[in-house]
């Protein structure tokens, strides 16, 4: 099973085009489940989903996505928990992670504001703010812009 799910990601790959990706969304609250699901597909990209951090553990054991986006708190396993045991899967340990949350407090951010987290966005952004954080994450630091998605480009 985990070969044909692979090699389905590169069939898929090839038939959307190189910069098709495999997203993994995982939240608790079907309704941005599926809205980012369908923005995601609408971009091109094949998306898969769980409801929570223990669900997406066994989609990882079988899928190689490009990227996760996860809600920070959820029942179950939070977005925090599966952030960790996503990096200490040695294949997964650079996979490209972004929190997401209708929560934009003080304790919310500051919780996601660690330097081994990629990024953070609020679930009240725009749906193209998602679009340019899943590319910024997926694009090699190297050449990556010098601002975050969502935020004026810095003048050196």
């Amino acid at each position: 099973m985990r070969v044909k799910v692979r090699r389905s990601n590169r069939i898929l790959k090839s038939l959307l085009g190189e910069n098709a990706m495999t997203v993994l969304i995982v939240d608790d609250e079907p309704a941005y489940r599926l809205a980012a699901r369908d923005l995601l597909i609408a971009a091109g990209h094949d998306v898969l989903l769980a409801a929570n951090g223990e669900e997406a553990l066994r989609k990882l054991s079988i899928i190689e996505p490009d990227i996760i986006v996860s809600d920070v708190y959820m029942p179950v396993m939070d977005g925090r928990k599966l952030h960790r045991a996503v990096r200490e899967m040695p294949r997964f340990e650079k996979l490209p992670f972004l929190f997401v949350s209708g929560y934009s407090d003080e304790e919310t951010l500051g919780s996601v504001r660690d330097p081994r987290y990629e990024g953070f966005l609020s679930k009240s952004s725009s749906p193209k703010d998602l679009l340019e954080w899943v590319n910024y994450l997926t694009t090699p630091p190297d050449k990556r812009g010098q601002s975050f998605p969502g935020l004026p480009s810095r003048v050196s």
